[in-house]
């Protein structure tokens, strides 16, 4: 518990540091960035309790600018035990899909990954996993939507007027191979629901091509897509014997853009009889992106399931007058299956 501690006050006092200067980041992003482990750090592959765990998540915003924002994604991880009847090292194979479609050009973006990590112990409930995601892409948009001032004949738009626009355009679409790679470390309590962990993870680290208006079809461009750095702190400490306090913090740097992500929530725990485990989490998060948006969530898990919602408000910055305060809802579904095992190891998963 006082280790745990100790680094929780340590990540506070770095997260708060790193608040200035924050901007808005390039790559598909979740509110819900714990319920959304894969694109956090692969290296979060497997850290849960339970054998295989599937993921689901959707977000929509700024429908009322109008330029929609409406993002997809759904992962699936099973665990292989390096030993029969040990369950504390382990590799972990995964595969998700993102699918995320953006303003007027309908501008989508698709990902389909393989994160594979290793789990193994580092001491008593200690663990350390790292993880890569090799994964394919594709971007593209609709040309036809494009429309320009001189389209306009006084009286209405006129999309059959010539825009005498030459945008170079070699295609519409492109394809990349990207990388990303990252490690998590957990601690938790023996006895309590006391857990921490603090991670990190590099994205796009061969800095695919992002170039749809390169000179020639063999050229690929000049626009690559910058590093995505990562790193976070999430952590779950019991207070007493029916509810818990959660904290958790993101920090996200590409390029010249950052965005930080904080918070927490109280959880209570309704029923906690065996397989009919109920609790409810209430809480909020702070966005600094645009040091604009107050995030509240409610999370319900009911045995091995988790439910959350949230809906960004943006309150402080003139994204408001836009939005007029309104940002998007966001769910979240995660569910958590325990395979049977023999019954003298039931349930002996370390990780909680």
């Amino acid at each position: 518990m006082k280790e745990i501690l100790t680094s929780l006050r340590f990540f506070i006092l770095v997260f708060g540091l790193l608040q200035a200067s924050l901007l808005a980041g390039q790559d598909i992003h979740f509110s819900q960035f714990s319920n959304s482990p894969l694109n956090l750090n692969p290296g979060l592959a497997g850290v849960f309790g339970g054998d295989m765990r599937f993921v689901g998540n959707y977000r929509s915003q700024w429908r009322s600018v109008p330029v929609p924002y409406t993002t997809f994604s759904g992962s699936v991880e099973n665990k292989i035990y390096f030993t029969k009847g040990k369950y504390d090292r382990f590799l972990t194979g995964s595969l998700f899909l993102n699918y995320d479609r953006q303003g007027s050009l309908h501008l989508t973006s698709m990902q389909i990954g393989i994160p594979i990590a290793l789990t193994l112990p580092t001491g008593k409930n200690k663990f350390l996993t790292l993880g890569a995601t090799p994964a394919f892409g594709q971007r593209a948009f609709d040309q036809s939507k494009i429309n320009f001032g001189n389209q306009w004949d006084g009286c209405a738009f006129d999309a059959g007027i010539n825009p005498n626009e030459d945008l170079l355009l070699q295609n519409t679409s492109l394809k990349y191979f990207d990388l990303s790679a990252g490690l998590n470390f957990r601690m938790q309590g023996g006895t309590k629901r006391n857990r921490l962990d603090l991670g990190a993870a590099m994205h796009h680290i061969n800095r695919p091509y992002h170039d749809f208006w390169s000179s020639t079809l063999a050229d690929p461009g000049n626009v690559r897509l910058y590093n995505k750095l990562s790193v976070y702190g999430i952590g779950l400490i019991q207070l007493a014997s029916n509810y818990d306090l959660m904290v958790q913090a993101s920090y996200q740097k590409q390029g010249g853009y950052r965005e930080i992500v904080y918070g927490g929530g109280i959880r209570f725990h309704l029923n906690q009889k065996p397989y009919k485990e109920l609790s409810l989490q209430i809480g909020a998060d702070y966005r600094s992106r645009y040091q604009d948006a107050l995030i509240p969530h409610v999370e319900v898990l009911y045995k091995t399931w988790t439910l959350g919602v949230t809906y960004d408000v943006n309150f402080w910055s003139d994204v408001n007058l836009v939005t007029n305060r309104r940002g998007g809802p966001e769910v979240s579904l995660i569910y958590r299956l325990y395979k049977i095992k023999p019954l003298p190891t039931f349930k002996s998963c370390p990780i909680i």
